[in-house]
This record gives C-alpha cells, structure tokens and sequence, in this order.
C-alpha cells in the first residue's frame, strides 16, 4: 500500500513540475518575441501597376524587414519591421535606390 501511495505522489509531482517547466517556457518564449513596428511611407514616381511590386520587393529585402503592402492607388506602403533590426531610413532608403523615392508619412 506505501508503494503505491509513493508512486501516487511521485507521478503527481511529476505532473506538477512538467506543467510549471511548460509555463517558464511559454513566458520565455513570449518574452522574447520581437516588438514589431509599423509605419506608412509615401512612395514618388510610381507609374504603372506593376510599380509596386518592385517596390514591395525592395523594401522586403531589408533585414529586419517582415512584411511591405504597397499601394499603388495611394502611392504608399505599409512596412512592419523589427526596430531593432533595421528603421525608417534603411526602409526607404531601399526604395530611393531603386527609383521610386519614399518618406515617412505624416
């Protein structure tokens, strides 16, 4: 009967201790997770509605870069990027080299 009350409680403390490393990881990981950030720019010069692809494209090769929305009707793009990567002079920077001048919209 110790026997089993002992492997009872062993498997219990198991069970406790596995779902506490689960939580610190969870919170480890959530942690660690970067803050993004997102901002809009003026895009200059586009002419057609294949612009904004190339556009796109070049904005996207900026590391820290997660994701560029180019909107030719509007001549802007939305960029959402790691700041701790890569910031708003990089990100258009990368369209001015390619032609198509970009600012920060206000």
């Amino acid at each position: 009967m110790k026997n089993i009350i002992s492997i009872t409680l062993l498997l219990s403390s198991l069970f406790i201790l596995g779902n506490a490393v689960a939580t610190v990881s969870e919170k480890a990981n959530f942690i660690a997770a970067p803050v993004m950030s997102e901002k809009l720019f003026n895009i200059e010069k586009m002419t057609c509605k294949m612009c904004h692809i190339t556009v796109r494209k070049a904005m996207e090769k900026v590391e820290g870069v997660v994701k560029a929305t180019v909107n030719y009707e509007n001549k802007t793009a939305t960029v959402t990027f790691d700041p701790k990567k890569t910031d708003i002079e990089a990100i258009a920077l990368a369209s001015t080299n390619i032609g198509y001048p970009a600012t920060l919209k206000k």
